[in-house]
């Protein structure tokens, strides 16, 4: 892979602080406000992504710092399983809806197979009745 071409790097760079600027720009109005803080009033407010907050450790930390001052906003689902992220519950529920999709796969194949083989003892006894029936 090729490294970027310095013009497209500073425009990253100055995209990047761009939205930085608005984010901290929107937590501090919030604040003074005295709205409740939370990622996504945060990210109503600056027009960015919640998910762009959350990748931003320096941003995650500064919001969650100001929202555990105000205790303005109740604990996060996350919070409450005591995982600091909701990354890890739906990386298990992906893993488990893995686990069932493959689940369901075998039990689809096994049906499949149970169905050619019912068919084809039909087949044959329709067969043999159609013999009989022409004696």
């Amino acid at each position: 892979m090729t490294p970027l071409p310095e013009h497209l790097r500073q425009a990253t760079r100055a995209r990047t602080e761009e939205v930085d600027k608005r984010a901290r720009a929107a937590l501090a109005e919030l604040a003074k406000a005295g709205k409740p803080i939370s990622f996504t009033a945060v990210a109503r407010q600056a027009d960015v992504s919640t998910d762009l907050l959350y990748r931003s450790s320096e941003l995650r930390t500064l919001i969650e710092r100001r929202r555990a001052k105000r205790g303005s906003v109740a604990t996060a689902p996350a919070a409450l399983h005591g995982d600091s992220s909701t990354a890890a519950e739906v990386r298990a529920l992906s893993a488990r809806r893995a686990r069932q999709q493959e689940a369901h796969h075998d039990e689809v194949t096994r049906l499949r197979k149970a169905l050619e083989a019912a068919q084809g003892e039909n087949l044959e006894l329709r067969r043999r009745l159609a013999r009989h029936e022409t004696d």
